[in-house]
Parts: C-alpha cells; sequence; structure tokens
C-alpha cells in the first residue's frame, strides 16, 4: 500500500482535517465581522481591534498551521520510507486544540490583560503559548522521521521551514519576558513581534507549503533550484524590520531589510517559473503560483522604492499579507489535500473564485487607489466579498463532513 495512504489513515481517525476546515470557516466569519463592523459601525460589543487578533490568530494556528502540519505528516513516509511514530496523528489535533482555545479569549481580550479577582492576567498570550508546545512536538517528530534521511526537494524546504517555526516562537517567548524582566523598549517590542508573525508567515508558511507543492508534483530532487533557496535563507531573518514603524528602524538595519525582500522574492519567483514550466502545471496550481508570484513583487517593489515602507501604508500591508495568505497558502493547502489519499476535497474552484473576488476587493482600501475614487463603499464591498470565503470554506466542510459520515 501507498505509505501516504497509510499515513493519511492514521491520520483521518482524528479528523484533523475536518477540524481545520471548521477554523477555516470561524476564522473567515470573524474576518468577515471585522470588515461589516468597519463598513457599518456594528461590532456588538466587541473590540473591533479584539476581533481582528482572533481572526488572525485563528488563521495562523487553527487553520493554516494543522492543515500544513497534516499534510506533511501524510507525505513524509513516502519521502522517507520510514512509518509515521503510532501517536503522531494526534499532533495536528493538539495543534487545533489549542489554536481553538486561543480563540475566545483574544475575542474577548486582544493582547490586554484580563481583571480577575484584582490580578491583570493576560489570558489570551497565555493560552497562545499553549501553541508553541505542539510546534516544537511537531519539529521533534520531523526530526526523528527524517534523520539520515537524504535531502531531496521537499525535505530541504521543510528543513528550512522548521527552522524558522522554531526561530519564530524565540520572539514569542521574547515578548513573555519582556515585563519580568522589566524591559519596557517601545523597539524591541515591535522588533520580537514582528520576528514572531513576519517569520511565522514569511519562513514556515511559504515554505512548508513549497515543499508540499513539490512533493505531490513528484518533481525531481534537483527540481527547486539550489542557489533560490539560499537567497531566500539569507534574506528570511530579516523580513520581520519591514513590519516595524519606520520611525524605529535605524537606517542601516532598513538597508539590510531592503537587500533581504529583494533575496527572497527573487528566491520565490525562481520556484515559480520552476513549478509553473513543469508538466501538469495546470489545474490547481495556477492561481496559488501566480499569486505568489505577486506576493513576490510586491515585496519587491516594497525594497526597491526607497521613499516606501509597507509598515506606514496599512492598506497595502493588508492586501499583502491577504496576498500571501489567503491566496497562495489557503489555495496551496486546497490543491495539495485535493492531492492526497484520503482526504475529500470538494468545491475547490468556488474556494478559488471567492479568494480572487476578496483581494480585488481590498485594493480599493489602499494607498494605491484613487483618492477621487475612494468612499465608503469600498468598506461595504470588502465586507460583504469577506462572506464568500466563509460560504467556500463551509461547502468544503460539508463535502469533508458528508465523507466522514
Amino acid at each position: 500500500m501507498n505509505p501516504s495512504h497509510t499515513a493519511v489513515r492514521t491520520l483521518r481517525h482524528n479528523g484533523a482535517w475536518v477540524g481545520a476546515l471548521w477554523c477555516f470557516v470561524l476564522a473567515g466569519a470573524t474576518g468577515a465581522f471585522f470588515r461589516f463592523g468597519m463598513a457599518y459601525g456594528t461590532t456588538g460589543g466587541l473590540s473591533l481591534a479584539n476581533v481582528r487578533h482572533a481572526h488572525s490568530h485563528l488563521m495562523y494556528f487553527g487553520w493554516a498551521t494543522p492543515a500544513l502540519a497534516l499534510l506533511m505528516l501524510a507525505h513524509l513516509p513516502a519521502l522517507t520510507g520510514r512509518p509515521l511514530p503510532r501517536r503522531a496523528g494526534w499532533i495536528p489535533v493538539v495543534m487545533l486544540v489549542t489554536g481553538l482555545l486561543a480563540f475566545p479569549l483574544f475575542l474577548a481580550y486582544g493582547y490586554t490583560p484580563a481583571v480577575i479577582g484584582g490580578r491583570r492576567l493576560p489570558l489570551s498570550v497565555m493560552s497562545a503559548g499553549l501553541n508553541v508546545l505542539g510546534w516544537y512536538l511537531f519539529a521533534g517528530v520531523y526530526a526523528r522521521m527524517t534523520r539520515g534521511v537524504a535531502r531531496n526537494g521537499p525535505l530541504v524546504f521543510w528543513d528550512i521551514a522548521l527552522v524558522f517555526l522554531v526561530f519564530a516562537t524565540f520572539g514569542a517567548w521574547g515578548l513573555a519576558l519582556m515585563k519580568p524582566l522589566g524591559v519596557e523598549a517601545v523597539f524591541w517590542q515591535a522588533a520580537l513581534t514582528h520576528l514572531f508573525l513576519d517569520l511565522f508567515s514569511e519562513g514556515w508558511f511559504v515554505m512548508a507549503l513549497l515543499g508540499l507543492v513539490y512533493a505531490v508534483r513528484d518533481a525531481s530532487p534537483g527540481a527547486s533550484r539550489p542557489w533560490s533557496l539560499w537567497l531566500i535563507v539569507s534574506g528570511l531573518p530579516v523580513m520581520f524590520v519591514f513590519g516595524m514603524p519606520v520611525s524605529l528602524v535605524p537606517p542601516g538595519l532598513a538597508l539590510l531589510a531592503r537587500g533581504g525582500g529583494l533575496l527572497v522574492a527573487t528566491g520565490l519567483l525562481a520556484n515559480v517559473w520552476v513549478l509553473w514550466r513543469t508538466p501538469g502545471a495546470g489545474g490547481p496550481w495556477r492561481l496559488p503560483l501566480a499569486l505568489l508570484a505577486l506576493k513576490a513583487l510586491m515585496l519587491a517593489g516594497f525594497s526597491l522604492l526607497p521613499q516606501e515602507w509597507w509598515a506606514g501604508h496599512h492598506g497595502l500591508r493588508i492586501l499583502y499579507l491577504h496576498v500571501m495568505l489567503l491566496g497562495f497558502v489557503t489555495p496551496g493547502v486546497v490543491a495539495v489535500a485535493e492531492r492526497t489519499p484520503g482526504l475529500v476535497v470538494g468545491g475547490r474552484r468556488w474556494l478559488y473564485g471567492a479568494v480572487v473576488l476578496v483581494l480585488v476587493s481590498l485594493w480599493p482600501l489602499t494607498s494605491l487607489w484613487p483618492k477621487a475614487w475612494a468612499g465608503t463603499w469600498a468598506l461595504e464591498v470588502a465586507a460583504w466579498t469577506a462572506l464568500l470565503p466563509v460560504v467556500a470554506g463551509a461547502g468544503l466542510l460539508l463535502a469533508a463532513v458528508r465523507r466522514r459520515a
């Protein structure tokens, strides 16, 4: 039997794929609620800032991370020739549970402490810290399964992804230690925040998914250009600087970040070129690869234009993050799942259409949109369009639940 098929049968008993889809729908609905609050002022008594934090947290740690871990575990046996450890299938479940646990706390408190019995407790941050345990567990299982295995294309990408996943957690631990150590510098708070979030998205999400695409496409071990990986690895460590306010960034560090951005953009475009030209590159791969190329071009643009800094253009940064995470990661995960034995994916085209429409609706909210054409209509369009991925995700979820039933 195909080792990948056996792995998925081991993983499917815990419903990790169904759980990840539930998180996607819930996170998408929370994002739509945020958009309606921006457009119409209806917040239901909740802080929109907290709603935004809850949305992004669940998308990162309840949807994308467990889904990527599930798919990597499903394909590891075929690449290593080794069976999964018996309880490895519970790792995505641990990720799902800890991601969901923090969701209501972020919705209620955001990053502010909760006052309980006269004490201020950062409940949301404390619960989010539990996510890290699942990531370390996953990294340990991966290291055990790949120890001594010859590194082919997918495994090299996954090695890089997991290094940056662990590296990103240093930012989270640093933030947790700032108050006990009496460190209140705004620079370090911003730096550690974006070290965590940006290395997590740019390093873990993008590289893990690229490895999966190479794995399911059966690309040859030398298909990815080794020099392109060196470019990405060289530039990723300074990507967090782009998320910091420009007033906090010294000129030398800003120049270093721009150089790193160009390296990462060039390396990503090289891999898009390779994957686009390989046989069978059509079908589900065109959209995620095109949006990965758009993400790389946006990064290159911000790196090259000396007068621009994306932290100062909130709308552009939101568009960039959605191009990367909703545009590349979500369709890419669904395309890989569709080609993973044992997983059920239905309604992929509806999801793809919804993703494109959401990205188009965010364009009028950026500084690139002519001011003469701006208006409250843009917020309303973005709000109603945000419902489309929720509906498409519900379709994916329904297909998966029906199969399980």
